[in-house]
Order: C-alpha cells, then structure tokens, then sequence
C-alpha cells in the first residue's frame, strides 16, 4: 500500500494483530517469572478498652503479622520497623488513611493491614478468654480499602494447666488471626499482563488459564525493571482468558504493566 500524498494510518486490523502480538510477547516475558510478592505492613490494631493497659491491639497485630509469614502471600515489613515508623511519626491506632499512604510511601509496602479489636472478654478465675478482631486491607497507593474480615475465637487454660490469661488471650487472638489470614488470602498466586487500554479507560489484561481471575479480583500493577507498585485494577468480567477490568486507583495503566492478584 503506497501513502504517497496523505498520511498512513493503521489500519483496525493492523491495530488488533498488534494488540495480539504485544499479549503474546507480554505473557513471555513474565512465563519464567517467579509471582511477584507484594509488600505488605501490619500496623497495631485499635484496642477495644475491654482489658486496658495490654496492649491488645499490638498483640493482634503481632499474631496476624505471623500468620501472613506462615502463609507467605506477601513480602512483610518487619514489625519492628513498622513499630519505629510509627513511634517517629508519633502515630497510634487508629490510622487515617492519609497516614497509611506516607507510612507506606516510607516503608515501600503498596498494602497495609490494619484493624481493631472490638471485643477482648477475659475471665481470669475461669482462664477463659474471646475476642472478635476486624482486620482491613487498604492500598496506600490512593488509600482504597480492598477488602475487610472478621476473626472470631475463643480460648481456655487446660485441665492441670498453669498459664497467665495473657497467654489465653494470645491464643484466642492467634486463631482469630488465622481466620482472617485465610479470608484475607483465599485465592493462589495469579500475574498477568495489561494488553492494553480501551478508549472507555477498561483495562484488558491476558489472563491465565488456571487460577482463573473473577470478577470483583483486585490486582496491584506493577511497572518497569525495579517494579514499583503504580496502581490497582477491579476485575469487571472475565471471557476465557481475556479479562476486562476498571482501574481503581493510582496513574493510569499501560500496556506491558504486571498485575498481581491480591484481593478476592
């Protein structure tokens, strides 16, 4: 086709074939990736006031924090950092979002996880204690919350048992916390890559055969050699392997972004 005398322009076709092509190079550039693994901080929970003065929130925190590294979704930021952010910053529980996104901005974790301890009812004759524990996930690149859960448990010395209730009260937390791991991580590890852009802003991403993404998945998106976290996408439908999805927050996605499922 000669364009002598007037501009050349694609054509639709041409367009299409190229969107294929960049897919195809897309999906091979990451098939010998290992998942990437987000990075996440555990900041201290609020506590409820039930059994004041025991730092209840921070225990929580803590049996969550050791959860997610049994469970090994995420890259975790040390607590110890976190607990020294915080103490710099001058922060305690609760946090406002606008301090999770500079918390996060410092630490280089795209995800924190939060919460509160809404009941702590201890028994100390008895050696029984319950707690209910709400954990939130939030994204501190816009500050969106991405999911939120409820761990739930209880807890009692055993028979001939000599134990402080403070160590009762840790394992009525340590099973509240399991629960919400489970419901925080309840998908496997999912990439896949942005093809491109449609002009109604939907997000098309090449998705993977087997886990399958969902509609309602939020993936994180990750950009360039070092792979800073630069946004995140809410699956809107999903037609074998080619997956539609909004962004939701963060710049505006490119084709050859890396998305990272982190929230069902």
């Amino acid at each position: 086709m000669s364009c002598e005398g007037r501009q050349c322009r694609p054509r639709p076709w041409l367009r299409a074939a190229a969107a294929v092509v960049l897919a195809g190079l897309c999906a091979l550039a990451w098939a010998d990736d290992d998942v990437r693994r987000p990075r996440a901080a555990v900041y201290d929970f609020t506590d409820s006031g039930d059994w004041p003065g025991r730092l209840v929130g921070r225990r929580a925190a803590d049996a969550v924090h050791a959860e997610l590294a049994e469970a090994a979704p995420w890259e975790l930021v040390d607590r110890g950092l976190v607990l020294r952010l915080c103490e710099s910053e001058g922060l305690q529980p609760p946090f406002g979002v606008g301090y999770l996104q500079m918390l996060g901005e410092r630490s280089r974790s795209p995800l924190a996880v939060t919460g509160l301890v809404r009941t702590c009812t201890v028994n100390e004759r008895r050696g029984v204690a319950q707690v209910t524990v709400l954990a939130e996930l939030i994204e501190t690149i816009g500050g969106s919350s991405l999911a939120s859960v409820r761990g739930v448990a209880s807890a009692r010395r055993k028979p001939g048992e000599v134990a402080a209730i403070g160590q009762v009260v840790d394992r009525a937390l340590g099973e509240a916390a399991g629960d919400i791991v489970r419901s925080l991580t309840r998908f496997d590890p999912t990439q896949a890559p942005v093809v491109t852009v449609l002009p109604d802003g939907r997000v098309v991403i090449d998705g993977p055969e087997e886990p399958a993404l969902r509609p309602g998945d939020v993936l994180l998106l990750y950009r360039g050699e070092n792979g800073s976290a630069v946004g995140a996408v809410r699956v809107e439908s999903v037609s074998l392997t080619v997956v539609h999805a909004r962004p939701l927050t963060g710049y505006e996605p490119q084709a050859g972004d890396r998305g990272v499922l982190v929230a069902r």
